[in-house]
Order: structure tokens, then C-alpha cells, then sequence
């Protein structure tokens, strides 16, 4: 009995003590135009082309609330594949040309707030870079099971993939 109290006690206080918020930033270049990559990215339907996780199961079931490319446009999801799971991605912010920022509310697996941001620099009139960054804040006890999990190299694959994807479809 000792021993599992202190096994209680001594994850209560790893669990203060760990770090609960993430970010995981991928780039990649694109030899297209900055307009012509933000028209593209802005409009969360197009990740149905790109995005690796909404790639993933054929077998999801989408739906979408509001205007394509505006704020407060909504994607709802649902996945029999727990990596995928079921979530809202909603547009929070958009600056014309520069970036978009989405809220994302994962559902299942686990109840999880993120933020997605894809960010665009120009390189020169034919070339643009992506950035994309990806922010999670795990609270406890979720903070302890992440410690585990290397989600840089986890997630960070899957936006890297999703980011070559994207230049695929823009270079055609």
C-alpha cells in the first residue's frame, strides 16, 4: 500500500512539474507563387489533397459548416482510426495572403485543444515557403503520458508528409 502512494504522489508531482505545452514547426519550399499558394491553402477543403491525416482513412466521415476560406468556417471529422479520431478544425484568423490560423477541438481519442498555423514567406515571385506549426497544450494528467511520446518526431513526420503532399499538388 506504501508503495503505491508513493507511486500516487510521485506522479501528481511529475506532473507539475512537466512542461504541458508543445509546438512542432515544419517547413518546406514551393516553386510557386505566394498568391497563387495562399488561394490554395486557405480553403480547408484542399487538405482533403494534401493533409496526411485527412488522407489517411477513405472512410471518414466529413462535414463542413460556413464559407470555405473564411473565419469561422468549420471541418468536422470522424475516424474509426483512433490517429485520426473525431474533431473540429475551425478557421480563427486569417491574414490575407500571410497565414490562417485554425482552432482545433479533437474529441476522441482523447479531448484535446490545438492550434494550426500555416504561414507563408515569399522567397521570390516563384517561390514561397511554407511554415507550418502545430501548438497543443496537454493538461494533466495527459501531460505525464506525452512526457513518453516523442511528438516531434510523432506529428512532425505527419506534417512534414503532409507538407511534401502540398508541394506535389502546386508544382503539377
Amino acid at each position: 500500500m506504501i508503495i503505491f502512494l508513493f507511486l500516487f504522489i510521485a506522479i501528481i508531482i511529475l506532473g507539475v512539474y512537466l512542461k504541458n505545452d508543445y509546438q512542432i514547426v515544419r517547413e518546406i519550399n514551393i516553386s510557386e507563387a505566394k498568391p497563387e499558394v495562399f488561394s490554395y491553402i486557405k480553403l480547408l477543403k484542399n487538405q482533403n489533397e494534401y493533409s496526411y491525416y485527412n488522407r489517411k482513412d477513405p472512410n471518414t466521415i466529413k462535414s463542413y459548416a460556413g464559407t470555405d476560406g473564411e473565419v469561422g468556417f468549420a471541418y468536422s471529422w470522424s475516424s474509426e482510426i483512433s490517429s485520426i479520431g473525431t474533431g473540429t478544425q475551425t478557421i480563427s484568423k486569417i491574414v490575407e495572403g500571410e497565414e490562417i490560423w485554425c482552432d482545433i477541438q479533437f474529441t476522441k481519442p482523447l479531448p484535446l485543444k490545438s492550434i494550426a498555423i500555416i504561414a507563408l514567406t515569399e522567397i521570390n515571385e516563384n517561390e514561397t515557403k511554407v511554415t507550418w506549426t502545430f501548438n497543443s497544450i496537454y493538461k494533466f494528467p495527459l501531460n505525464i503520458l506525452i512526457y513518453f511520446v516523442n511528438l516531434e518526431k510523432l506529428i512532425g513526420k505527419d506534417i512534414a508528409s503532409s507538407l511534401v503532399t502540398l508541394k506535389e499538388n502546386l508544382e503539377k
